[in-house]
């Protein structure tokens, strides 16, 4: 972190190897991760407060449909423990990656980070473009152009791969017909269902729990920044880099889907959920 000036960490050890391949390890009692995010640069260690550890949990699959995404906090709590990284190589110089996991007692505080849902819907989407252009895609990368209509036709042709299976599930029960023409609506389900878990978690974790919105960095950088660092109990010794404020792309969407998928978190999102999301509807 730059403005601590101490190393962060990973439950993704591609990136940061060690002497013999493996991401260097923040607990050495720990096999299993997490790791440290730059073991190659002249960053401290923490001595003091809590490692800021960066995890994705589960939910994020983009082209299964309900029997694999819909879960369960047990499930969704292993995921969050969950690391990957590169164990060895093969005499081609390929990388050879490993999955592990570290005990939950080793958690002792959770940041929750919250974004505008169409914001963070229309995100994935790039991010499959992203793969589109990486994978030299070209008939993805016409058909689904980086726009408004690109985005519109990713979700039509996602949404008609799970529509049985969707109609048939008691989990879109109450909410099917209301969301039925929204862009990417399993999307939307996954965010909805992404956040409970994550409150559900670290409630059955009983640990301190910071709550951040996305566009707090934006809004009120210096008061966000001293919250993180007070929750972390660390102290600011450099300037922090400057905040590159994200798009918004609310205008994606129409006034008719906005309000249906406002039905759709206000049936579907716990309470906690709803507490910390309905601002995005007003």
């Amino acid at each position: 972190m730059v403005v601590t000036g101490l190393n962060t960490a990973s439950n993704y050890g591609d990136s940061n190897l060690g002497e013999h391949g493996t991401g260097e390890l923040v607990f050495q009692k720990s096999n299993g991760g997490p790791f440290w995010t730059d073991p190659k640069i002249h960053k401290l260690k923490p001595t003091n407060g809590y490692i800021l550890t960066k995890t994705h949990c589960g939910s994020r699959c983009d082209k299964c449909g309900p029997e694999n995404y819909v879960e369960n906090h047990h499930l969704f709590l292993k995921e969050c423990l969950e690391t990957t990284y590169i164990s060895n190589y093969t005499e081609n110089g390929d990388s050879i990656k490993s999955v592990g996991s570290y005990d939950k007692k080793l958690v002792a505080r959770a940041v929750h980070l919250i974004r505008d849902p169409f914001d963070n819907i229309v995100s994935r989407f790039h991010l499959r473009h992203n793969r589109f252009v990486k994978l030299k895609d070209e008939d993805s990368l016409e058909r689904y152009p980086k726009s408004r209509e690109g985005f519109r036709a990713f979700c039509s042709d996602l949404s008609k791969l799970h529509t049985d299976e969707e109609e048939a599930s008691k989990f879109y029960e109450d909410v099917i017909e209301v969301i039925r023409n929204v862009p990417c609506h399993a999307d939307f389900f996954r965010y909805i269902q992404w956040h409970n878990l994550a409150f559900i978690s670290t409630w059955d974790l009983q640990i301190p729990t910071l709550i951040i919105h996305y566009e707090n960095y934006t809004n009120n950088f210096n008061k966000t920044k001293k919250r993180l660092l007070e929750f972390l109990e660390q102290e600011e010794v450099n300037e922090p880099p400057r905040f590159e404020t994200g798009k918004t792309y609310r205008d994606y969407f129409s006034k008719e889907e906005i309000n249906a998928i406002s039905k759709m978190f206000a049936m579907l999102a716990l309470d906690k959920t709803w507490h910390y999301t309905r601002h995005y509807f007003d």
